[in-house]
């Protein structure tokens, strides 16, 4: 449970294996610069060599490609064709990729060059607020990038800072989520116990978890209400 930021990039099929390339060549440039906890090296596929680098992505892929069936017509991807890289933003959050597979219908038409990812940055907020918006604002920065590069960007964003790069409304969306998620791992843990094992969450870490866990904000004011729309 948390907030995600969704993302999907699109090249079209006109664009060769040269070009992908380059785009993402300069998209982990661009990453290199900004403030991000790590930042891989490029997966290419080698067909001739096994890079165990490349299983994750590799991995990913195959999920991915699982719901093109219900496109129409059905879209075929090419895992074995998948390249890319990926980041992790900073403590707490989760890692997040950049990468294209070319995926096409049976005859080879209405193709692209796809990829669909999510990362979870709310548990960023258990270092701190700014932490937070450092991580998430880099990866809006990285798809801003995309844009510029010519990549086609869709974001489904849970925090609403992609359509409104309003930072207090970045953070609002995630000390509400925090609060539920802590009311709910608060219960689960009264009735399971923690100490056992048995009730693991990253919103246990927060320094303010008991204050959360009330619904009360960081000035002990109860229940705020929700981030207006």
């Amino acid at each position: 449970m948390g907030l995600h930021l969704n993302y999907e990039l699109r090249l079209p099929d006109s664009t060769d294996a040269e070009e992908v390339e380059n785009v993402l060549v300069r998209l982990r440039d661009f990453a290199l610069a900004l403030p991000f906890q790590s930042v891989t090296e490029i997966y290419r596929p080698d067909f001739g060599r096994f890079d165990s680098r490349g299983g994750g992505l590799r991995f990913l892929a195959s999920v991915i490609a699982k719901v093109f069936v219900d496109d129409t017509p059905p879209l075929i991807a090419h895992i074995d064709l998948v390249r890319g890289f990926s980041v992790i933003p900073g403590n707490g959050c989760e890692s997040a990729a950049f990468a294209f597979m070319p995926r096409a219908d049976q005859s080879g038409k209405h193709g692209d060059w796809f990829w669909h990812s999510s990362c979870k940055t709310q548990y960023a907020s258990v270092i701190s607020d700014a932490h937070l918006v450092t991580c998430h604002r880099g990866l809006v920065k990285l798809l801003d990038h995309a844009i510029e590069l010519g990549v086609s960007v869709v974001v489904r964003d849970e925090t609403r800072y992609w359509e409104t790069r309003d930072e207090q409304r970045l953070i609002s969306e995630v000390h509400n989520m925090n609060r539920i998620v802590a009311a709910l791992a608060g219960k689960l843990s009264d009735h399971v116990g923690v100490a056992n094992g048995r009730v693991q969450a990253p919103i246990f870490a927060h320094p303010g978890f008991e204050r959360l866990e009330m619904g009360q904000d960081e000035h002990g004011r109860s229940e705020l209400p929700p981030a207006s729309n």
